[in-house]
């Protein structure tokens, strides 16, 4: 499927089939190409935590209000966290990036220093706002790739955080939840959907072009 298509033919399924399966090989597969996402610095603060697990599956669908079906029916559901303490891992990437020709050796130190610095003079709320937009970035990857391997997905941005978080057993102090992602085959046709025209939400040179 071209590029256009996908994008095209991605839309939000609100049940899925039951019984239609992902292996963990080949989710595995479609969240290794969303880690090419954009990141800032190459920092990588998006983390998973993948639910394919049918009565863990089902004690989520009960804390996120109105999306219960596609989070019961899909094959899996993935929790989308930002790591607020992504620096933990600046050694890990950096010897990551010398084992895969990205980085010389020699470059390490002063390269950990400055990233390890930059981190340093980062508010909370300048950190905050960066993992988030790093997370998300990857979340619409893997939803692409994931139309393009013939699945569907459901984003999920309304739910009881504090419960999920509990339930996952996942640090609340470290890391923030983004959203869930559902995926799996639909079980029905996605409703239709259209999206403003241009006039409405680009404007040239200056923001003073908008129609409203």
């Amino acid at each position: 499927m071209d590029l256009k298509n996908v994008i095209e033919q991605r839309k939000t399924i609100k049940a899925f089939n039951s019984m239609a399966k992902i292996s963990r090989t080949e989710l595995e597969e479609m969240l290794s190409l969303s880690q090419l996402a954009p990141s800032k610095a190459n920092l990588q603060p998006w983390r998973f935590v993948v639910v394919d697990d049918e009565s863990i599956k089902q004690t989520l669908s009960t804390k996120v209000a109105f999306n219960g079906p596609p989070c019961e029916t899909a094959a899996a559901v993935i929790a989308v966290l930002a790591d607020l303490e992504y620096e933990k891992l600046l050694g890990d990437i950096l010897d990551r990036a010398i084992e895969t020709g990205c980085l010389h050796s020699e470059f390490r130190d002063r390269q950990f220093n400055f990233l390890l610095n930059l981190h340093n003079q980062a508010t909370a709320s300048d950190i905050r706002d960066q993992v988030l937009i790093d997370s998300s970035l990857a979340s619409m990857q893997f939803m692409l790739i994931a139309k393009d391997r013939g699945y569907d997905t459901h984003a999920i941005g309304v739910f009881d955080r504090e419960s999920v978080m509990r339930l996952l057993e996942i640090d609340e102090k470290r890391y923030l939840p983004v959203m869930l992602l559902a995926i799996g085959k639909a079980a029905t046709p996605a409703l239709p959907s259209c999206r403003l025209p241009l006039e409405y939400t680009v404007s040239w040179n200056n923001g003073k072009g908008f129609k409203k």
